[in-house]
């Protein structure tokens, strides 16, 4: 009996999303002469056809994610489109308290070693630098086990952070809008003001449904971070400089809440202007509600309106933050209510709570943290005491083994995203200054295990 070959066939339709999804059957069972056989190929073809249109128009994608989030899971977020970067913001109380119970103690600490990568004029550059004894990730160790879902119970806030994603996830891969990566920010409004930001490309959301990738390359594909919610860093700066205002020196105030990007000269004016006209005003400011928006990646503006002392206008400041570090870049005394015309495409400040700041990611410093994250994944903290008590302690690595895993990885990355808009790339040691540089032509040889060492060009 003839088994018949093997051929993506059947179809299941999901509701409300036209999306079609290939499942198998064998050819054997259809005729390709038969009646039957052309009914069902129409059929087939009527459906194809009936699902060519995108479920989620790019016109709407943002309001999409934020309808299919309130109507089926009670949630309310706020999406952006910006270029190719689809944006969700959602609060989530208690997620930061429940992904450290999830992580327990088990996690290591971070080690002394710091990699960084960019991509200028079609060249990717690395830079590393490392202090102590460390050694590479003993890949033998079997990985600690996690639970899923079906193991245990969900808590509120997790399933809050599923939820979002997969309405995000429906979205994204069933719209017609030009969409590459995807960003979810996780606000916890408790006290430490922390948010959680997820992020990565969409094409391996797309390759782990199709179960070309697994879910822990996904994982390792992907960035997650943690910082300081900027608007909250910024209205707490300017808070705490207004409390400080008329109680301290000027050289203390300019020391301590100004920017390093700025001169003191530059500010001195205005702060001491501020200090005078403030005088004896500032707790009552500090009673008010005050606008504030994000403008740049390192830039937050706070809008103080001076209706609450009896003066009309406001004072503008922008705050910058950078490193995890907030401070004053600039203040502005308006004398009306009117932003001043470099910013009057934002809006009335009464109007920025209804929108989130995001940053577009750019797809060659994708690649380049990525390849960053995944070699620093590579070393470990040499363990002294499990050296002592084994036959075979591993050795310290070299600069060049370093140099090498990133070029390694950076071989394995971009084959792997098709990505060949680059001439060369360049591994620099911190420390030494050691210079290594590959040819994007050379490049694919690092991916065989018989590959040639490296030679040091400086």
């Amino acid at each position: 009996m003839n088994p018949g070959i093997s051929t993506p066939f059947t179809l299941s339709l999901s509701k409300g999303e036209r999306r079609v999804v290939l499942g198998v059957v064998r050819a054997s069972t259809l005729r390709p002469c038969s009646g039957s056989a052309r009914t069902v190929f129409l059929f087939l073809a009527i459906l194809l056809l009936s699902s060519c249109g995108p479920s989620y128009p790019k016109e709407r994608i943002a309001q999409s994610v934020e309808e299919l989030c309130r109507k089926e899971y009670g949630i309310a977020v706020k999406a952006r489109l910006v270029d190719t970067t689809l944006g969700v913001l959602v609060p989530i109380p208690g997620l930061l308290e429940e992904l450290m119970k999830q992580s327990g103690a088990e996690g290591a600490p971070p080690i002394p070693m710091l990699v960084e990568g960019q991509y200028q004029e079609q060249k990717f550059h690395f830079q590393f630098l490392f202090r102590g004894q460390l050694v590479r990730v003993d890949k033998s160790k079997p990985e600690r086990e996690s639970h899923s879902p079906v193991d245990q119970e969900r808590s509120k806030p997790l399933k809050m952070l599923d939820q979002v994603s997969t309405a995000m996830r429906r979205v994204a891969l069933s719209t017609d809008a030009r969409l590459e990566f995807y960003t979810l920010i996780a606000q916890d409004p408790g006290p430490a003001n922390l948010e959680l930001i997820f992020a990565g490309h969409l094409d391996d959301l797309k390759r782990v449904q199709y179960m070309d990738i697994s879910l822990g390359e996904l994982q390792r594909r992907s960035r997650v971070s943690v910082r300081h919610q900027p608007e909250a860093a910024a209205r707490q700066t300017v808070q705490m400089f207004l409390e400080d205002l008329t109680d301290r020196p000027l050289p203390q105030l300019l020391s301590r809440y100004v920017a390093p990007s700025r001169k003191f000269k530059e500010l001195f004016p205005k702060i001491l202007e501020c200090a005078v006209e403030l005088q004896g005003h500032t707790q009552d400011l500090l009673k008010g509600e005050w606008a504030v928006r994000q403008i740049q990646k390192d830039q937050v503006l706070v809008y103080v309106p001076l209706a609450p002392i009896g003066r009309t206008g406001a004072y503008l400041f922008t705050v910058q933050i950078r490193e995890g570090q907030a401070g004053l870049f600039d203040l502005e005394r308006l004398q009306t209510d009117a932003l001043p015309a470099r910013f009057q495409t934002l809006g009335e400040p009464a109007t920025w709570k209804g929108f989130f700041y995001l940053e577009p990611l750019v797809f060659s410093q994708f690649l380049s943290e990525q390849i960053a994250k995944r070699a620093l994944s590579e070393f470990e903290l040499l363990d002294r005491d499990k050296e002592s008590k084994s036959k075979h302690p591993p050795k310290p690595v070299t600069d060049e083994e370093v140099s090498r895993v990133v070029v390694e990885t950076s071989a394995y990355v971009l084959n792997s995203y098709r990505f060949s808009d680059f001439k060369e790339l360049t591994i620099t040691d911190a420390v030494k200054g050691t210079r290594w540089v590959i040819s994007a032509k050379d490049l694919p040889i690092y991916r065989r295990r018989n590959a040639p060492a490296l030679q040091p060009v400086s």
